[in-house]
């Protein structure tokens, strides 16, 4: 008789999970709303200008701390959803797996897009990177029985892919530099300008009137009143107002982009499990390879970034698409960083906290979006919209991070896993999970070696 073979599908309980993975997940989770607070609290969904309530030392200080970290808590999250599609498909990477195990990737996945519109149509966050986040997850599963040296350079061609808005942007603005000084060379010397020359100078133009100080530029006051009102008003124009955020992530050619980025990375985060270096079982010079040369090439950039901003200048900038670069590069860097971390006693006792975040991440991610677009900022809620700059943002986000880390340690001495979680893993298995914690099971003491 032929042995029959079984592909069991069930949820990854408490001891088999990756301490290093959850670490990881719950940094990213919890450090992605120093990025996402000054959409919530702030204006900069319209007017990208960190000025405009005050721009004390500390605010410089605050605003560089975010672009340091610009994209580099997505950028991991990133690659652990393509780690999690690894994890998902433990049991599809033969040519006879069972087709259950692609419907319950499939299910969760779309599951996560209805959180993901949950968020951004209930609770009303404009900035929800669920739903994008599924939609490519879902266009990916084919892609994990590809070789490691396949994956790295499809993740290479779809982040080159996405560089390309923002060295589309840079071409249009040097080009319209260009143009505006060409008629301002004609009307110099008194020639006609031809209308097709008038026009390539326009967003020139723009852009110089956009670059003019809060104080003396009526345009960026009527624009800061509007969307102040918007979030200060009556539920229904706030609403509407945070639906008209969230549709703009979905406007092309940019929500390509967004999209070949994520697919770009979830793919790196794929290759990078397969060699074992998420889940801490590369070697320690593995590890101090990706910081150096991680941080080393990020931590320029983001500086030279960092100045070019600062001039507040109309001239086309090198960081519309140096951050994409640094983006990898950094979060490299931070996961060579935080495995180094957990390779010692005292980094794992730092790190640590972090765990619980990551063992219930969506919990963690849709929390801050009720706290803040229903409670903290809008003018039904105590109306802390437009209070702050960028030190108190990021002041209020490290309140946050700080509360969340105490809360989810709290509840997983108690629960096995998140309410959010909970439901998720339900809906997408088709039974009813387990909540409670096991008496077995405990958490991971500041001594152990993470799990394998």
């Amino acid at each position: 008789m032929t042995e029959t073979r079984t592909y069991p599908i069930e949820r990854i309980g408490g001891t088999d999970r990756i301490a290093s993975l959850d670490v990881l997940r719950g940094v990213a989770i919890l450090f992605i709303l120093f990025m996402n607070i000054p959409w919530m609290g702030y204006y900069a969904p319209t007017i990208g200008d960190p000025r405009l309530v005050s721009w004390t030392g500390f605010d410089r200080m605050a605003f560089g701390w975010m672009i340091g970290l610009w994209g580099t808590q997505r950028g991991l999250l990133e690659i652990l959803f393509g780690v999690g599609i690894m994890i998902m498909a433990r049991r599809a990477m033969t040519a006879d797996a069972p087709v259950a195990i692609a419907d319950l990737h499939y299910r969760r996945n779309w599951l996560l897009i209805v959180f993901g519109l949950f968020n951004a149509l209930v609770l009303l966050w404009g900035g929800d990177i669920l739903l994008p986040y599924g939609m490519t997850a879902l266009m990916l599963f084919q892609f994990r029985l590809l070789k490691v040296p396949t994956k790295l350079l499809l993740a290479l061609l779809f982040l080159l892919g996405a560089m390309g808005s923002g060295v589309n942007s840079y071409v249009q603005r040097a080009e319209a530099r260009d143009a505006a000084a060409e008629v301002a060379a004609a009307k110099a010397a008194h020639r006609p300008v031809a209308k097709e020359l008038a026009e390539a100078a326009a967003p020139w133009d723009k852009a110089v009137k956009n670059a003019v100080p809060f104080a003396q530029n009526p345009e960026k006051q009527k624009a800061v009143e509007k969307v102040h009102a918007t979030r200060m008003g009556p539920f229904g124009a706030y609403a509407l107002g945070a639906w008209g955020d969230w549709a703009e992530m979905y406007q092309a050619p940019g929500f390509f982009a967004t999209l070949a980025e994520i697919a770009g990375t979830m793919l790196l985060g794929m290759a990078l499990f397969e060699l074992g270096i998420l889940q801490g079982r590369a070697r320690r010079s593995a590890y101090v390879a990706l910081l150096l040369v991680g941080y080393g090439i990020g931590i320029p950039m983001r500086i030279w970034g960092y100045q070019e901003i600062l001039l507040f200048s109309p001239e086309p900038k090198i960081w519309w698409f140096s951050q994409d670069i640094s983006r990898i590069a950094m979060t490299l860097g931070h996961i060579g960083l935080i495995q180094l971390l957990l390779l010692n006693g005292p980094g794992r006792a730092l790190l640590w906290p972090f765990q619980a975040a990551g063992r219930m991440p969506l919990t963690t991610y849709l929390f801050p979006s009720f706290l803040t677009m229903w409670l903290l900022f809008p003018g039904f809620g105590l109306g802390l919209h437009g209070r702050w700059g960028f030190g108190g943002l990021m002041t209020c986000a490290a309140i946050i991070i700080a509360g969340e880390v105490v809360a989810t340690n709290l509840w997983m001495r108690w629960y096995e896993t998140g309410p959010m979680e909970w439901l998720w893993k339900g809906l997408a298995y088709g039974r009813r999970m387990p909540f409670r914690r096991r008496p077995a099971e405990v958490s991971l003491p500041t001594d152990a070696v993470p799990a394998e």
